[in-house]
C-alpha cells in the first residue's frame, strides 16, 4: 500500500516539475525570438533613423510585442546610436500568477547602412 502512495506522490512532483521545465523552455524560447527581432529592428531603425509607426507595427505583428526607446527621445542624428527596449509578456503556466515581462535592451547606429 505504501509503494502505490508512493508511486502517486512521485508522479505528483513529476508533473509539477515538468510544468516548471516547461516554463522555462518557453521563456527561453521568449527571449530567443526577441534576439532574433533585433537584428532586423536595428537595421530598419538604422535605415530610418528613428522609431516610427511603421516599425512599432511590424513589431507587434512579428511577435505582438513592443519597442520603446531607452532615452527621452526617439531619433537622433547621423552616426548616433538609438537604444531600444523590445518587450513582449509571457504568461506563465507553473510559478507565476501574473505575466512575466521580458524585454531585451540593444542599439542600433543611426545611418550605417547608407
Amino acid at each position: 500500500m505504501s509503494s502505490k502512495l508512493g508511486v502517486m506522490l512521485s508522479l505528483l512532483f513529476f508533473f509539477y516539475a515538468f510544468l516548471f521545465a516547461s516554463d522555462f523552455v518557453m521563456i527561453q524560447l521568449t527571449y530567443t525570438s526577441l534576439d532574433a527581432l533585433s537584428t532586423t529592428v536595428s537595421y530598419k531603425i538604422s535605415k530610418s533613423g528613428e522609431i516610427n509607426e511603421d516599425l512599432q507595427t511590424f513589431v507587434k505583428q512579428e511577435i505582438n510585442g513592443d519597442i520603446k526607446p531607452v532615452g527621452a527621445s526617439s531619433s537622433y542624428e547621423q552616426g548616433s546610436l538609438l537604444g531600444y527596449y523590445l518587450i513582449k509578456e509571457y504568461k506563465p503556466i507553473a510559478f507565476e500568477s501574473e505575466p512575466l515581462r521580458i524585454s531585451i535592451k540593444r542599439y542600433a547606429v543611426i545611418n550605417i547602412y547608407r
